[in-house]
């Protein structure tokens, strides 16, 4: 409720006119029962046709006037919840950048995707109609309580005690309602997750003939949230029939008192035409209120779901209090300095008190066995997690005293999973650096020897990349996230085993490219290939999160056991 609350005080003059509308709307329907009655008891029973022209041309002009202010008041209630939606979508958007890599995977995308859509699209509905059918129901409600009061305080208990019967059951209905539609977009987040497999994994499914196995197990995620569904709106269907039950009763009790009031001489006959108005209008209200309350718990579960993410605490936070240090007499462009780190829930680190330099203008590549934490040395580079011991220099300066934002600005990374966003190829190479001129997007591609195949495409640099870039190969993918980074001009390139796509000889022809032209920032090239990294000034072994050795390909092959092994395998693949 506090986003709720925060944004409504924002928002405040946009609040205060919806809210208002709707008022202007309610005090145009009280207005028709009382000109009603006075047609009928001052017009039709005395045979007074100007009171019934006048009182006829006063309805219709407060029908007008009514109805063109609650389109109004539709129309910015509508924009209200709209403007909620995309400041929520904004605040999960920055969210989910902030959270450390560790944080996002723990939420997940499928339920990431869920918030995003399904959530905030149910809590804009119920903005929505809780500001045109919730807001209005108590000043209806009392105001025809008190007009009818006014007339038979007899009429009045009736309203209450009918609108007393309707209210517990609505309480009954979200008690019940509530814990279903709990679980409901959980069962949601599950389908997603399982659709989202089935559509980016489907060439693996139909490789091992698993279509069968894809179908059941959907099938069960949309039985699951099938159920949970047909229960609710069971619950729900119990709603309607009741309701109009009561309102059935209500208008025969107050025709069957009203009518022998009348006889009585008690009342008029337009004032229980008005009361029997009042009522209608008073049940309607509470109907509305009511049906709209049954979808409070859903909204409220996806306010709680939303809740919960926003309050999350990043992992990795710009500490401000830090000093810099940015001494021009550091050599090195990063250095880690005794680094241990582990991920969370795990027995033991994926790094053991690691310490190595990168220094400017030379090439430091690090290979090891699955698992032994090379990926690992650049998101922690890149300050994706926070390194509970130890510490990573960058320009001389703490990794933690710098801002993430001025961390990643100095570094231009490949990640593992070549990855390009739906767009332009020009587009593509510009995200790191967006005044880059064509000129150097070419030179770019060029060392990343992808300049061929782009000026073949019909529309060169302009030409379509479609979501994840599958109009590409894995090859030309790499090539073009290599360019990307390229562009981008930093002081630190990492290439996370970005060559493995590759063929050998635009493997080594790429490698040569970036020594002759990419000279003074310093790379790191993390690698499987040791054909990749041979030509490295510093090739760093990791074995189990720890470095088994460090030195150019000849001094390892001397003296680095683990290094020998891995380049004796790879040789007798080749052999063989």
């Amino acid at each position: 409720m506090r986003y709720l609350k925060l944004f409504l005080k924002q928002h405040k003059g946009r609040t205060i006119l919806a809210v208002l509308l709707l008022l202007g709307q309610v005090v145009g329907t009280l207005l028709i029962p009382a000109l009603v009655a006075n047609i009928v008891d001052h017009g039709i029973l005395l045979g007074n046709m100007g009171v019934v022209l006048r009182t006829g041309v006063q309805m219709l002009a407060v029908t007008f006037l009514a109805a063109g202010i609650s389109a109004w008041g539709s129309w910015a209630t509508s924009d209200l919840a709209a403007l909620f939606g995309r400041e929520m979508r904004s605040l999960l958007l920055r969210k989910s950048q902030e959270l450390s890599i560790q944080q996002f995977d723990a939420v997940g995308i499928s339920s990431m995707i869920t918030r995003t859509s399904s959530d905030i699209t149910n809590l804009q509905r119920a903005m929505g109609m809780v500001l045109q059918m919730v807001v209005p129901a108590p000043i209806i409600v009392v105001v025809s309580i008190f007009m009818t009061t006014m007339v038979s305080p007899v009429m009045a208990v009736i309203q209450v005690v009918f609108m007393a019967i309707l209210l517990v059951l609505a309480a009954l209905i979200l008690k019940k309602s509530n814990t279903l539609s709990r679980s409901i977009q959980t069962r949601l987040d599950r389908i997603n997750q399982v659709v989202r497999e089935a559509v980016t994994g489907v060439r693996v499914i139909r490789a091992f003939g698993n279509e069968a196995y894809e179908e059941e197990r959907s099938g069960r995620a949309y039985a699951g949230y099938a159920d949970n569904m047909i229960r609710l709106n069971r619950l729900f269907a119990v709603v309607n029939p009741v309701v109009w039950l009561l309102m059935g009763a209500l208008m025969a009790v107050i025709l069957s008192v009203g009518g022998t009031l009348v006889l009585g001489g008690n009342i008029a006959v337009g004032q229980i035409t008005a009361v029997a108005e009042y009522s209608t209008l008073t049940m309607a209200y509470l109907i509305m209120a009511a049906s709209v309350l049954t979808t409070l718990p859903k909204a409220g579960a996806c306010l709680q779901r939303l809740r919960e993410l926003l309050d999350t605490q990043p992992a990795v936070f710009d500490a401000n209090g830090l000093p810099v240090n940015t001494s021009a007499e550091a050599a090195a462009a990063v250095e880690f300095d005794h680094v241990t780190f582990a991920y969370q829930g795990a027995e033991e680190p994926v790094i053991h008190d690691l310490s190595f330099a990168l220094y400017p203008g030379q090439t430091t590549a690090v290979i090891g066995s699955t698992g032994s934490g090379k990926s690992t040395l650049a998101d922690l580079l890149l300050r994706l997690h926070e390194i509970p011991s130890g510490r990573i220099m960058l320009g001389g300066a703490d990794l933690r005293s710098l801002s993430q934002l001025e961390v990643r600005d100095r570094i231009g990374c490949v990640p593992q999973k070549a990855f390009l966003f739906s767009g332009t190829i020009a587009e593509n190479l510009r995200m790191g650096r967006k005044d880059a001129t064509e000129e150097e997007l070419w030179q770019a591609l060029s060392i990343a020897q992808a300049e061929d195949f782009v000026r073949q495409l019909p529309m060169g640099l302009d030409s379509p990349v479609s979501q994840g870039g599958t109009n590409f190969s894995g090859g030309q993918r790499q090539r073009l996230s290599i360019a990307r980074a390229l562009v981008k001009k930093a002081d630190v390139f990492i290439f996370d085993d970005s060559f493995s796509a590759l063929d050998v000889k635009t493997d080594a022809a790429l490698r040569k490219a970036l020594h002759q032209h990419v000279t003074k920032p310093a790379k790191l090239i993390i690698a499987q290939r040791v054909s990749t990294i041979a030509d490295a000034d510093q090739i760093l072994v990791l074995d189990q999160g720890r470095l088994a050795g460090a030195g150019t390909h000849q001094e390892l092959l001397e003296c680095c056991p683990t290094y020998r092994a891995i380049v004796d395998s790879q040789t007798q693949r080749k052999e063989a």
